[in-house]
């Protein structure tokens, strides 16, 4: 047998910032009991102080930045990249012990940390989540209201040098209303798991109890 089979699937979402792809996320998480998917959500590592209202261990892995480095020496992080002088990784430790369990791990990374994951793991999924328009992804930052005109300038200029890179992913979500991409997703995760390429297995198990009462 296959033993990708009996694994978990690496489903990786991106999207410009306001894409609403957290909240597409969350609600994959809420409705995956309901639609009998075991899922799981990608904790990432990083070397940034911990938040008042953050757990390690759940909102993160809060690591020393001797600790993170050990890790990229020792090819243990699926993709990492650097924001503001801080580390931001996926161990790889963690993400194969939740497959090797059946659960399907969604990582929401950007579109380089996806490069970096297909290199290592190739048969991972990839979404990307799309805005209905521009003028809805500069409403969606503004409404927001966390954001200087700069900074919303900025993720504008980076979402449209972006979005072009779409045209490489599996699967495109126009993710207009929240509930309806979430269902979309979730359908992508049941398809992928009943692809031939996962499930031709069965068919010589079928086969073999051809004859036997």
């Amino acid at each position: 047998m296959n033993q990708l089979n009996n694994k978990g699937i690496i489903v990786i979402v991106s999207g410009p910032s306001a894409s609403g792809k957290g909240t597409v996320v969350s609600r994959v998480l809420e409705k995956a009991d309901d639609a009998r998917v075991d899922v799981q959500l990608s904790i990432s590592m990083t070397t940034r102080e911990i938040g008042k209202n953050e757990v390690d261990g759940e909102s993160y892995y809060f690591v020393s930045r001797e600790e993170f480095e050990k890790n990229i020496a020792e090819n243990n992080l699926a993709e990492y990249n650097s924001y503001a002088g801080e580390y931001y990784g996926t161990p790889k430790d963690k993400l194969e012990g939740w497959l090797n369990e059946g659960f399907n791990v969604i990582l929401e990374i950007d579109v380089n940390g996806t490069k970096q994951v297909l290199e290592q793991y190739p048969e991972a999924v990839t979404v990307y989540i799309l805005p209905p328009s521009f003028q809805e992804l500069e409403f969606r930052l503004r409404s927001r209201g966390r954001d200087s005109e700069e900074k919303i300038q900025y993720r504008l200029a980076k979402g449209k040098e972006e979005i072009p890179e779409a045209r490489w992913y599996d699967y495109i979500l126009v993710n207009e209303i929240i509930e309806e991409s979430a269902d979309n997703l979730l359908s992508i995760i049941k398809a992928e798991q009943n692809s031939r390429s996962r499930i031709e297995y069965k068919i010589d198990e079928v086969l073999a109890t051809y004859g036997k009462d």
